[in-house]
This record gives structure tokens, sequence and C-alpha cells, in this order.
């Protein structure tokens, strides 16, 4: 007469009878009842029916059989509902039936990164591989450990072996793919990712993935293409919408952004993130009221918010709509998460230079220079700053360092000539000029300012040489921009001056 668990296992087989009979399309019963259980629970459990599955597999760890195989699977179930002490205690059932259960120990020591308990996590990892080194899933968890922990090199190291153990494990490929990516490989990446897709009907990961090399690359057609493939597969990754969007306002194609992120809103995507890059192109697009709101809907939503960025663009609204306090205490706040935060400690520099304390603003832009992007613009606003304090040394010597990083911009030429002009620094304003005049030829306001530098030069000379150069420059505009000329009575008094001569 059959036992008390081999009644109940007939009970269950009976009732899923379809599912069972769906099953053995797909695959062959074992004659032994153990393993067609966990077969069936397996086949459930992928299907999404965890319950019924994890109900046979109750019942198929009562048999009289070695195999641990229920309970890794069990742990597995539970795994799935994030319940990893119950997970864990299965997973040491199975390695107490099988000490060498390397799936048992991948599987806690996977339970156990998810908890941040990662030195353990990897000691399960080398356990499994002492038992057998070929144990290509130990040395997956392991470069995932390690890739969450910024150790890009050895978590390279670690998905190479798991596909050296097992080719055919697409998740190796995919990580060494991931880490690639942070490693800079971009082509090696690329590479990985474009098999998986091809291999298997456009994986949503890999597709997310290529569309971020393609961004990372600049080329923003292929980011966007991938990128809509990826949300077409999974309209629930956050991410991909927020990649997309910003992609869009790269392009200058703002509405296109505004409606991703519209979308994921919709889809009840909600985070920091989404109304931080959704205010972000607001605020591109000099919609600063609107980009406010939406800032303060993504801080809404984090309580303890630890991104500088979105208080600095908060405060450059602010300041850009006259709002000079707003703008100090958001930039503050953004200050007070990161000391270098370019965007907010420039904003403050903004706000002493409006109102005339530069003193201040000048400690506060010497805190911007460590953003090697804007250190030309930087170092214009230093010098403006030491100008208006009348230390003209220092300001001569930030104009210089300033056109050091952007040789060629005009606009900090012409101020800086306006400057030596006004310091009656005529030598240093001559040489700036003929450099000038090289890249800029005749533009108005540099033709404007020759003359006007050429001017005082010659008025201090008793209108030799530079007399007569100065006439030139006057009749050179006269001629190429005859309603824009300015300098009536200069010339009248030049050339009485060259007629006497």
């Amino acid at each position: 007469m059959p036992n008390k668990y081999i009644k109940k296992i007939f009970k269950e087989v009976k009732k899923l009878n379809n599912a069972v009979e769906e099953y053995t399309k797909i695959g062959k019963i074992p004659a032994m009842p153990y393993r067609a259980f966990v077969n069936l629970a397996d086949y459930l459990f992928l299907k999404g029916s965890i319950e019924q599955s994890e109900e046979l597999l109750n019942n198929a760890i009562n048999f009289a059989s070695q195999s641990s195989d229920a309970f890794v699977n069990l742990g597995v179930v539970q795994q799935s509902k994030n319940d990893y002490e119950k997970a864990i205690e299965y997973y040491k059932k199975a390695l107490k039936k099988d000490p060498k259960n390397v799936k048992a120990l991948c599987l806690w020591g996977n339970c156990l990164s998810f908890q941040n308990n990662n030195e353990d996590a990897i000691k399960k990892y080398e356990r499994a591989i002492e038992i057998d080194k070929k144990t290509s899933e130990a040395y997956l968890f392991w470069g995932i450990v390690l890739l969450k922990e910024h150790k890009y090199n050895e978590a390279k190291e670690k998905f190479e072996s798991a596909i050296k153990y097992n080719p055919k494990d697409a998740r190796s490929l995919f990580m060494l793919g991931t880490v690639e990516i942070e490693l800079g490989l971009y082509d090696s990446a690329l590479e990985k990712l474009m098999f998986l897709i091809e291999s298997s009907d456009k994986d949503i990961g890999a597709c997310h993935n290529v569309a971020y090399i393609h961004f990372k690359k600049k080329d923003y057609e292929k980011a966007i293409l991938y990128a809509l493939t990826a949300l077409s597969c999974n309209p629930f990754k956050i991410e991909t919408y927020l990649l997309l969007g910003d992609t869009y306002v790269l392009v200058n194609k703002i509405d296109e952004a505004i409606n991703i992120y519209e979308l994921a809103e919709n889809r009840n995507l909600k985070s920091l993130f989404l109304y931080l890059s959704w205010g972000t192109a607001l605020q591109k697009n000099k919609q600063y009221e609107q980009a406010i709101e939406k800032f303060k809907q993504g801080l809404e939503l984090n309580k303890n918010v630890t991104n500088d960025e979105i208080y600095a663009r908060l405060a450059k609204c602010y300041f850009i709509l006259g709002n000079k306090e707003e703008a100090k205490i958001n930039a503050q706040k953004a200050i007070e998460i990161s000391k270098e935060n370019y965007m907010a400690n420039k904003i403050i520099a903004d706000v002493y230079i409006e109102e005339k304390n530069y003193t201040e603003a000048i400690k506060q832009l010497n805190l911007c220079l460590k953003n090697s992007e804007t250190k030309s613009i930087t170092f214009l606003r230093l010098a403006q700053c030491y100008k208006h304090i009348e230390d003209f040394e220092q300001s001569n010597q930030y104009y210089e360092k300033s056109l050091e990083y952007d040789r060629e911009n005009i606009q900090v030429m012409i101020e800086y000539i306006e400057s030596l002009d006004e310091q009656k620094n005529y030598e240093k304003a001559t040489k700036k000029l003929i450099t000038l005049e090289k890249i800029a030829g005749d533009k108005f306001d540099v033709l404007c300012l020759a003359f006007k530098v050429n001017y005082n030069i010659a008025k201090g000379n008793l209108y030799g040489y530079n007399g007569m150069k100065a006439i030139m420059l006057a009749e050179k505009i006269k001629t190429k921009y005859p309603n824009n000329f300015c300098f009536d009575q200069e010339y009248k008094e030049l050339t009485s001056i060259s007629r006497e001569k």
C-alpha cells in the first residue's frame, strides 16, 4: 500500500493532468517518480506557475532519493520571491544531502550578494570552484559581484572564465559585453552584443546596451534605433526611456524627448532620474518654470536625495528667472552633496558678480577650475572679476589662461585687447590685435577695436604712423559697414591733423 506521500503525488498528477500532457510533448518523463516531479516542477516554474511548482517540489523532497535537486529548486522558487533567507535554508539542505552540489553553492552565494554580503558570497563561489574548477556559474556570479564593486578588469577575467567553461551561456557573454562597456572597449563589446541580438531574436538587454554604446560613440541615429527596438520588446525598462530621451535632447529633438518621458510616466515608471532628464530637456528649451516643476516632482519622489545635479539645475533655472535667493539655496544644497559641482559653484559666483562682490565670486570660480571642459570660461570669468577690482596683473594672467584653452575665441580676444587698451598697455594690445586680425579678418567688431587701439596710440604719439593706420581702418569700416560707422568725430580729428602735416 502506497504511503501518504505517494498518494498525494498521484493526486497532484491527476490534478495537473493537462500540464503533464503538455510537458510530455517537449520531453520524456523519466521512470523515477522523484525525477518526474522535479522535471514537471521545473517546467511549471518556467511557465510562471510558481505555486504549483513549489507544491510539487515540497512533495518530491519526501522521496527516498540521494538527489538534492528538489531542495535547490525550492530555493530558486524562494529566490524568485526575493525571500533570500528562506532560499538559503533550502540551499543548505541541498548541500547537507549532497556536499558537492555546486549549483546550490553558486545560488547561495548569489543570495548573499543580493543581501550585499559580497565577501561571503565570494567564499561560496571559491568553494564551488574547488569542487569543480569548470563551474561556469561560479565565475559568472563572482564576476557580477566584482562588477558591482567597480573592479572591472577582475570582473572581465571571471566572465571570460565563465565563457571558457560554458560557451553556450548567453548570460556570460552579455556580462562580458557589459563590463567591456565600462572599460571603454566599445567595439569589442559591440561585437559580442550584436552576436546575442542576431542569435536570440533581438535580445532586450543587448539592444539597450548596443544603444548605449552608440550613444557613447555619438552615433545618435543608431542609438535611437536600438533604444526603440529595446522598448518594443520591453516597454517597462526605465533606463531605456532615459537613454532614448537624453539622446533626443542631444540632437535637439526636444518634443520627441518629452513624449518619451511622458510615456514612461504614463507607464508608472516614475523616478528621480526620469524627472531630472525631463526637467533638463525643458531647461534646454528655455522653459524654465516647467523645468522647475519637473525637478520638484523628482525631489518629492525621493526625500533623501543624494543627487547634486538636480539641485544645481534648479539653481540655474531660478537664477535665469531672477530669483537669486532660491538660486543660492539650491546651489548650496548641490555643493553640500558635491563640493566640486561646477554648475552650482558657477551659479553662486554669478550671484556674487551681480551683487558686485567680486572677492567672493573669485573664491567660487576657483572651485570650478577642476572641470576641464569649462576651464576657458572659468578663467575668463576670473579675469573679469580681477579687472573689476583693478588687479590688472592677475586679470591679464587669467585672460592668457583662457586663451590657452581656447586659442581662437574671438570674443575673449576682443575683451582682452579692450582691457589692455584701457590699461594703456598698447604694446601687448597691438601684438594681440595682429593675432586677432589673422583669425577674424575684417569683422566689424575687430575693425572697430583696431581703430580704437590705433587712435589711442596715435594721440599719445602725436598722430604719427598709428594715426595713418587709424585713418585707413576708419575708411575700411566706412566702405564695408557704411550704416554702422560711429567714429565721425575721431575721423575728422585724424584727417584734419593729417592735412596740416
